[in-house]
């Protein structure tokens, strides 16, 4: 059974319960703004992830940035192994609280618009930096794109976006939309 249609119509939380309802069995890729998404499930459970920054848990999260894509559900696929272990109904609550928390804060640009730079810091003060934030401050260097960034971290948009508000807050670097 092939399975196609676009993300407006049938948005991607309803797609996952009907295919875990449907107990299905395959691949389901999404093409959006961002790229390719490949979710894949098996007797209707979520096993694994990719997408353009990442795979697995991160993967199927960053597949909820897209709501204007087309989808096409196939079966005649090979497998890969499972890296997601939770449940549909508990990944379908964080990925939709995530994708809730980014609409709010309504910064949309697109990764591949978005500049980060460092920023001078002559203060004494010590400044506290979680693991996240530790390695994409790494990867920032002069200044770089955030989707580059987002490829080279490998852990997804979701989480690489909370970093680099936390860089941005505690004044380390700055956001900005590119000029191109």
């Amino acid at each position: 059974m092939e399975l196609r249609g676009d993300l407006q119509s049938f948005p991607l939380a309803q797609l996952v319960q009907t295919l875990d309802n449907a107990q299905r069995t395959g691949k389901l890729d999404i093409q959006g703004h961002l790229g390719s998404f490949a979710i894949f499930f098996q007797r209707g459970k979520v096993i694994h992830a990719q997408s353009p920054y990442s795979s697995g848990l991160p993967a199927f999260f960053d597949a909820f940035l897209e709501h204007d894509g087309t989808f096409n559900f196939a079966s005649n696929v090979i497998m890969p192994p499972r890296r997601i272990t939770q449940s549909n109904t508990s990944l379908l609550m964080e990925a939709t609280g995530l994708a809730d928390e980014y609409a709010r804060a309504g910064s949309h640009a697109e990764p591949s618009e978005l500049q980060v730079s460092l920023v001078e810091n002559d203060s004494d003060v010590a400044v506290t930096l979680t693991a996240d934030e530790f390695l994409l401050l790494q990867k920032a260097g002069e200044q770089q794109s955030s989707d580059r960034i987002l490829k080279e971290a490998e852990f997804g948009f979701f989480r690489a976006w909370a970093a680099l508000n936390g860089l941005a807050d505690k004044k380390m670097v700055t956001l900005s939309k590119s000029e191109a």
